[in-house]
């Protein structure tokens, strides 16, 4: 028997609600909305009153954001998605907090991918996740500071100048740290590209993305390769290398 996830949509745009109902509806997606809101206080009351296991949310909302909204209840006892439209900093916020999002207009597929890994995931999302993403929101076109990192066991915070780099490992990366500290995250090594596409990284190589900031110096020798701040050398693929100097030249 198909699993049924009960939902709560809040979006100040009623447009928008619309066009998510309707592709749900479309699509047969095992999802029962509950209840929709224009308002984050009326989100408020749909939440406590039907308790669904996930919530669809626009957090820029006039009166009371997402954020909150979110904040006046007493657990996050539920899957959220946000719902977003196509703006380059908002993205690249919600990305640094490894919550999952749906950009508008939103696509058939992405929804399906979405309201898969709600029903899929056991972790629900952590409220140290919601004050990373209203942070870096806030900070508008400034590039993000802090980027959540999902672990084993739970969130860790981490300042995006204290990475030096990350290294893939298939479908995990690992994340190096200044002072000998790792972490390593069920996440690929693009996803983590994505999301610090502002602040100065650059992807060297298929399985390293390196920290420009922390880079020592660019051997030419050997092919070409970097030193980083901790004595670590990275090889920059060929193929990468006129853009890697460019990229260096303009930090």
């Amino acid at each position: 028997m198909e699993t049924i996830i009960t939902a709560v949509i809040i979006d100040d745009q009623q447009d928008a609600i619309d066009d998510l109902q309707y592709l749900i509806e479309k699509e047969k997606l095992p999802v029962q909305v509950l209840a929709t809101a224009n308002l984050g206080q009326d989100g408020l009351v749909a939440i406590l009153q039907h308790k669904p296991k996930l919530v669809f949310l626009d957090v820029v909302m006039p009166r009371m954001s997402g954020f909150e909204m979110l904040n006046l209840l007493p657990s996050l006892d539920f899957h959220l998605i946000i719902t977003t439209s196509d703006n380059q900093y908002a993205i690249q916020a919600i990305r640094s907090s490894a919550l999952d999002f749906l950009l508008k207009p939103i696509k058939a597929s992405e929804l399906i991918d979405a309201v898969t890994r709600a029903i899929q995931k056991h972790k629900l999302p952590d409220k140290a996740q919601l004050d990373v993403l209203e942070k870096n929101l806030q900070a508008k076109s400034q590039p993000i500071t802090k980027i959540a990192l999902p672990t084993a066991e739970g969130v860790e915070l981490v300042n995006i100048k204290d990475i030096l780099y990350l290294e893939s490992d298939g479908n995990y990366t690992t994340v190096h740290l200044a002072g000998d500290k790792s972490t390593l995250v069920s996440k690929p090594l693009g996803k983590f590209e994505e999301m610090v596409d502002t602040s100065g990284f650059f992807r060297v190589h298929h399985s390293y993305l390196i920290n420009l900031h922390r880079v020592s110096k660019y051997v030419r020798s050997d092919g070409g390769y970097v030193v980083l701040e901790n004595g670590k050398t990275i090889s920059v693929a060929r193929n990468r290398k006129d853009l890697f100097l460019e990229a260096l030249a303009n930090i």
